[in-house]
């Protein structure tokens, strides 16, 4: 009984591994051998788990996808006022700075998803799950008489996570646009759509209806890469 749940664990290590040799050689350099590195095991033990090292990459990809959206439901879910979700769903769409492990990562799959069909499945899923999150916000600021909103917001809430998608390719790439430049930009387009002085009505809100502090995507999720000196190899 115990083996299905030591393999689960190994896979779960392998894939962090996976993680950590993207964000530091980059998708296209990555290697088994650099995944086997990483994970203080031979190449082996990957190919064990992945005959094919691009079934890993797409399993990957599609935990980083899940992650940052799940981060981004946890940033709205706790707070009631279509300001404070609002500014916090832009907040969550951004990098934490260049070295934002998560979103460095989910940068470097987005090319692939013009070659290859179940990356472009799941980038269209991601983008097209982040536009119901803020439509869903947007209506609900228009529905109490927050937010006035002229033509589609389905096409505002298309704009916002385009924007984030473009400002944070900046920020992980350390180019003029850092994460602070890149939510006033946000912001300033959020406040002409909406015709609402977001943050003038943020300033008035309760302390438990505003935005939570940006998630740290960093590293956070890679923290057990290479702190395991050996890792036990499939039997």
């Amino acid at each position: 009984m115990a083996r299905p749940r030591r393999q689960d664990a190994q896979r779960a290590h392998l894939m962090a591994a996976a993680q950590q040799a993207i964000k530091n050689r980059g998708l296209a350099n990555v290697r088994v051998r650099d995944i086997a590195d990483a994970a203080n095991t031979s190449p082996g033990t990957v190919t064990y788990y992945w005959r094919d090292v691009r079934d890993l990459f797409q399993d990957v990809y599609e935990h980083a996808i899940e992650r940052f959206y799940q981060r981004r439901q946890q940033a709205t879910n706790s707070l009631r006022e279509p300001v404070g979700r609002l500014l916090a769903m832009i907040g969550s769409g951004l990098p934490t700075d260049h070295d934002d492990g998560l979103c460095c990562l989910l940068y470097e799959f987005s090319p692939q998803a013009r070659l290859r069909a179940g990356d472009a499945h799941m980038r269209r899923a991601l983008f097209d799950q982040q536009v119901d999150l803020y439509e869903q916000i947007l209506n609900d600021g228009v529905a109490c008489g927050v937010f006035t909103i002229r033509g589609p917001i389905r096409h505002v809430a298309c704009n916002l996570v385009a924007l984030e998608d473009a400002y944070g390719y900046h920020i992980v790439t350390s180019t003029s646009i850092d994460r602070a430049n890149a939510l006033t930009l946000i912001v300033n387009y959020a406040e002409t759509a909406t015709g609402t002085d977001l943050t003038a009505v943020q300033a008035a809100l309760p302390s438990d209806d505003r935005p939570p502090p940006s998630p740290q995507h960093h590293d956070a999720d890679l923290s057990h890469v290479n702190k395991t000196k050996s890792v036990p190899r499939p039997a």
